[in-house]
This record gives structure tokens, sequence and C-alpha cells, in this order.
């Protein structure tokens, strides 16, 4: 693991354990840990969001917003927003990830493109 992505995962560690320090020294009442599952996604989308500060890379743009955008199906999907489940719409993840694939050669040829001008 590079150095980069080494203090961005001890960065987003780091956030989440003072996060939750701060919610148990307020001493409000915490909802039963089975109803935290379904707010996962967020966990996910922190991860993605990780990539983006600061973007070292266009693969990592790329990435980062590929993984917010699957965090974010999966939590529409699991809270049933706008009536979508995972029955009805898997065919946007299906979306989501072509839309992946093909964004990062292109951003990647786009970038190396300007760089060379």
């Amino acid at each position: 693991m590079s150095k980069k992505m080494e203090s961005r995962s001890q960065l987003l560690w780091g956030l989440i354990v003072v996060a939750v320090g701060v919610l148990l020294l307020t001493d409000i009442q915490v909802p039963p840990i089975g109803m935290w599952w379904r707010y996962w996604p967020f966990l996910a989308m922190a991860f993605g969001a990780l990539k983006l500060i600061p973007p070292t890379t266009p693969r990592h743009v790329v990435d980062g917003l590929c993984h917010i955008a699957f965090a974010g199906w999966f939590y529409v999907s699991f809270e049933h927003l706008w009536g979508l489940t995972f029955h009805n719409s898997w065919p946007i993840l299906v979306i989501i990830a072509g839309i992946c694939m093909l964004a990062q050669p292109v951003v990647i040829k786009y970038t190396a493109d300007k760089e060379e001008k």
C-alpha cells in the first residue's frame, strides 16, 4: 500500500473513531446495533470520498465516484426509496458498472492528452 493510500485510510478510520467517541460522549440514546446495518453504504461512500480527497490520479477520481454510486444504489435499494428495491433496480447496478468501466480509460486518456499539450 502506498504512503498516500495508507494515510488516507488512517484519516478515514480516525474520523470514524472520533465520531463514535463523540456520539458515546454525548450520552444520546444510541439505536440497537441491529439498526446500524442499514447505514453501511455510508461507510462505503466515505471510502469513495476518501479517494477523491485529494485526487492523486484520474483513476482514483473515477474509482471514488464509482464507489459512491454503488453505495448510493445499495442505500436506495435497502431503504426502498422512490419505490426502488433490489428486485426492480438491479439493472441500475449493471449500468453503473458499465459506466465505471467506460469512464476510467476515457478519463485517463483525456488527462494524458491534456498533460502532453
